[in-house]
């Protein structure tokens, strides 16, 4: 194996192996759009009547400012 291949499969590697720690951190990163998903499992879970009051209260407040 020649010197320009060895370095060549070295520089491969890091780099595929750099690739994939930032595919892995990137995942790990909450995302707003994950956040607005689990408000919105959130508000679903409430039954109708805690569901009313809950948006009520948000008007009233909307209204004010």
């Amino acid at each position: 194996m020649s010197f320009f291949t060895g370095l060549f499969a070295f520089i491969a590697i890091v780099s595929g192996a750099t690739l994939l720690i930032m595919i892995y951190f990137d995942n790990r990163n909450v995302r707003i759009d994950d956040g607005i998903a689990n408000f919105r499992r959130h508000i679903d879970a409430l039954s109708p009547e805690a569901r009313q009051s809950s948006v009520h209260r948000n008007n009233s407040e909307d209204r004010r400012n």
